[in-house]
């Protein structure tokens, strides 16, 4: 039978991932897949997890049919992050295997109940465990030369990872990030592979959500969650108790100079200082992508406290660190 073949696009940027992965749904099952990267150049955080995820579930939905890959030697930096072999390709590193460097994070997959096992056995909050993560992002992407630089990075990454651990009901996530000096911009990208945002916030009775665009845009606003509510009889306690406060937050960081995305079931929206934007796509989970201007980075840690004016004081919480040929290969399950 013939190979189906498959172009990978030259750029894996965005909203060529999202055109890519979006066209996976007009393919008809067939026998033998070959996904070719010839023409791939550049790949960025977010296009890294979407595309391999989409990629693993894709295969897990044709569980008759084998796949390969082709013409991605090219590919060294992905490679590097753990890109290929998060999705069965045996090139490159493993996730988490590079040690990372002043210019990236490579892709790290984490368990959730490992997370949530090493707080119990530390007698911490789960936070606690995904603040020494987000630290050592930062720490790595910022080598440590700015204290306001690094502890905004903290936060954002931190309460992203939190919303996942406390909210999704999700196995696992993974997640990456790239610094671009020539830009002065970080990229943060982390996708799980959980319940959704419109069926974790469907515990808040006051609010009524109609479909998964409603859930995105509730979900950015402050003091939302589906744990957390006003006129709630029995409130969560502790000091790490807010909830429904970070993708506010990190949404209004990022619009500073940068953009906020975010998608879960079958939309998205990106957000920055100029405008909103939706997207149709497919999420198994979601995704949150952040893009932030370090060039703003001083005038981002004014509005962080700004923003914090009137919502919980322990919500800036900082814990300390706690305790098919020779160039084809198949593609493994």
């Amino acid at each position: 039978m013939k190979d189906k073949k498959i172009k990978v696009p030259q750029h894996l940027y965005f909203e060529e991932t999202i055109d890519f992965v979006n066209s996976f749904a007009s393919i008809r099952k067939e026998r033998n897949y070959v996904f070719d990267f010839k023409k791939t150049t550049r790949i960025d955080p977010f296009s890294l997890l979407f595309v391999s995820q989409e990629l693993e579930i894709f295969k897990k939905n044709n569980p008759k049919s084998t796949f390969h890959a082709r013409n991605f030697s090219h590919l060294t930096y992905p490679a590097h992050m753990g890109f290929f072999k998060s999705f069965g390709l045996d090139y490159g590193k493993e996730p988490g295997e590079a040690k990372g460097s002043s210019t990236y994070s490579p892709i790290q997959v984490l368990n959730v109940q490992d997370i949530k096992k090493s707080a119990r056995d530390l007698l911490v909050n789960p936070g606690v465990v995904l603040d020494d993560y987000a630290e050592n992002v930062s720490n790595i992407l910022t080598q440590n030369t700015s204290d306001i630089v690094t502890n905004v990075l903290r936060y954002s990454m931190r309460e992203i990872l939190r919303n996942i651990v406390e909210h999704s009901q999700s196995e696992k996530f993974r997640f990456c990030a790239q610094y671009l000096p020539s830009k002065k911009r970080v990229n943060f990208a982390v996708l799980d592979n959980g319940i959704g945002l419109k069926k974790s916030l469907s515990d808040n009775p006051k609010l009524s959500l109609k479909n998964d665009l409603d859930a995105l845009l509730w979900g950015i606003k402050p003091g939302v969650s589906g744990k957390v509510y006003p006129g709630q009889k029995r409130k969560p306690k502790g000091e790490w108790v807010n909830s429904g406060y970070g993708l506010y937050m990190t949404s209004n960081i990022c619009k500073k100079g940068g953009s906020f995305f975010i998608s879960s079931g079958n939309k998205g929206i990106l957000l920055t200082d100029k405008q909103q934007r939706e997207f149709d796509l497919e999420t198994h989970g979601t995704a949150v992508y952040l893009d932030i201007d370090l060039s703003s980075i001083y005038e981002l840690d004014k509005m962080l406290k700004e923003l914090g004016a009137d919502i919980p004081k322990n919500v800036f919480l900082q814990p300390s660190k706690s305790t098919m040929d020779k160039n084809t290969k198949s593609i493994k399950d």
